[in-house]
């Protein structure tokens, strides 16, 4: 063997001559490749004007005087370049780029630098490839401990204005479906979405208040503001033309009729004030019907001819109804044995979604 192994650093024969010619050419390797750094690593023929000692790693397409030569280390020694082929696991310093580069057998790839611990990190991934979008990624889980003095443990993130988003984002297939954060304001919002690109507010925490809003959760209050007429013994529709408010727009003024966007709980109250026609009914009722079924014992009011005295007598009714999606609600009136009307602006029919 006349050269060393892994640097290919010449050997003295035995009564060689000139021993010296040797040696420095030893020394010469090793002056180039020990402590690499190089001055750039993106560079596929020579700088023009080189100096002494000055080191490259050659990118592809070689050419010109390094023709031939892909990702060796170049050295300019002696007024020419040498060139130096690495091996799996050389390390080299970019001076260009600021960064340490690790040759992994085929090609040479940036890796973070280790400077104070782990102080001003450009990126950093654990597991994973970090990038511009993601500087720091990781593969697996992750565990924030306690201090072990205190017992504490705060992470914080922090934005520049109460206009920009910090947010915890949660995807499937890289492509979001749930956000949680100070969203465009300091609220804390938690949004949904079906696709990656549309979302839905479905909780907003007021930043003064603490006070919780379900801005997607269906809401109305509505009421009819002429006298509507209740035929006898039949339950009829009270309709409800005008609404105070109608979140989502589940809520139709034409028909007096909610629809249930989805399948839930949901919270509802009606009633209105009676006005007589001739004689005045034996008793009133009002009622929630479902799918224009008659109401059922708990979701009914009801109020004796005894008591009953137009323009004044009134009676309501709430209840907690389970609906599928599709289920629509409507706000009705019952008047036995004898007509009468609703009374104009007397009344009112409302809902909104418990869970």
């Amino acid at each position: 063997m006349s050269e060393s192994p892994n640097l290919g650093l010449p050997f003295l024969a035995a009564g060689q001559a000139q021993k010296h010619v040797t040696l420095n050419a030893a020394l010469s390797v090793l002056d180039a490749l020990v402590q690499l750094a190089v001055l750039r690593a993106d560079l596929t023929a020579p700088p023009a004007s080189p100096a002494e000692g000055d080191r490259y790693i050659v990118a592809a397409p070689p050419a010109g005087g390094w023709a031939g030569q892909a990702r060796a280390v170049a050295v300019f020694d002696g007024g020419a370049w040498e060139f130096h082929a690495p091996t799996e696991g050389w390390l080299a310093w970019n001076r260009a780029s600021n960064t340490l580069l690790v040759y992994d057998g085929a090609a040479w790839t940036d890796l973070p630098v280790v400077i104070t611990a782990l102080q001003s990190l450009s990126r950093l991934g654990v597991g994973a490839t970090a990038d511009a979008t993601n500087p720091l990624s990781t593969k697996g889980g992750v565990l924030h401990d306690a201090d072990p003095d205190t017992g504490d443990q705060r992470t914080g993130f922090n934005k520049a204005t109460p206009a920009d988003d910090l947010a915890l984002t949660f995807q499937t297939g890289f492509s979001a479906r749930a956000l949680i954060g100070l969203l465009g304001s300091d609220d804390l919002t938690v949004k949904v979405s079906p696709d990656g690109s549309s979302y839905f507010d479905a909780m907003v925490l007021d930043r003064n208040t603490g006070a919780a809003s379900l801005p997607a959760n269906p809401k109305f209050s509505a009421w009819v503001n002429f006298d509507k007429y209740v035929p006898a013994d039949t339950w009829t529709n009270i309709g409800a033309n005008n609404t105070r408010h109608n979140d989502q727009d589940c809520f139709a003024a034409s028909a007096g009729l909610f629809t249930a966007p989805h399948a839930g709980y949901y919270a509802f109250g009606a009633g209105y004030t009676f006005k007589a026609n001739a004689a005045v009914p034996t008793l009133l009722r009002v009622g929630l019907s479902v799918n224009g079924a008659a109401p059922t014992l708990d979701a009914r009011g009801i109020q004796g001819d005894a008591t009953v005295v137009t323009l004044e007598t009134s009676l309501s009714v709430t209840a907690l109804l389970k609906l599928s999606a599709g289920d629509t609600v409507a706000a009705v009136a019952y008047m036995a044995t004898n007509d009468g009307y609703v009374l104009a602006d007397q009344n009112y029919f409302w809902g909104h979604e418990v869970a």
